[in-house]
C-alpha cells in the first residue's frame, strides 16, 4: 500500500505540471485564438498529454518492465485518446447541454477523468 501511496503521490505531482500546460493552452486557445472550449480542450490535452509522457516515463512509472518504446506510445495515445474523448464529451456536455462557463465544465471534466488516466497507465502502459 505504501508503494501505491508512493506512485499516486508521483502521479498527482506530474499531473499538476502536465494540467498547467493543458490549461494554460486551453486558456490561450480559447481567449487569444478565439476557439470553441471543446476545441480548445483538445489544444490543451494534447499539449498536457506530451508533458505527461514525458513525466510518467522519466520518473513516475521509471521503474516499468516495458522496454519496447512503440508499444509503450502505442498503449499511451490509446489511454490519450479515450481520456480526451471523454474530456471533449464532458466540456461538450457541461458547456454545451448544460450551458455552464467553460472554465468550470473544463475543470470538473478534468477531474472526473483523472482517476481514468492514472488506472490505465498503471494498469495497460507502464506495467
Amino acid at each position: 500500500m505504501k508503494n501505491l501511496a508512493g506512485l499516486m503521490g508521483k502521479y498527482c505531482s506530474t499531473s499538476a505540471v502536465a494540467t498547467s500546460a493543458d490549461f494554460a493552452m486551453f486558456q490561450v486557445a480559447l481567449a487569444y485564438i478565439g476557439v470553441s472550449p471543446v476545441l480548445s480542450t483538445v489544444c490543451g490535452r494534447t499539449l498536457g498529454a506530451m508533458v505527461a509522457f514525458w513525466l510518467h516515463r522519466s520518473w513516475v512509472f521509471s521503474h516499468s518492465k516495458r522496454s519496447d518504446g512503440n508499444v509503450l506510445r502505442l498503449r499511451y495515445v490509446s489511454g490519450i485518446m479515450m481520456g480526451m474523448g471523454l474530456n471533449v464529451a464532458g466540456v461538450w456536455f457541461l458547456n454545451s447541454v448544460l450551458a455552464i462557463e467553460a472554465w468550470p465544465a473544463r475543470i470538473s471534466t478534468a477531474v472526473a477523468v483523472w482517476l481514468f488516466g492514472f488506472v490505465f497507465n498503471k494498469k495497460m502502459v507502464f506495467t
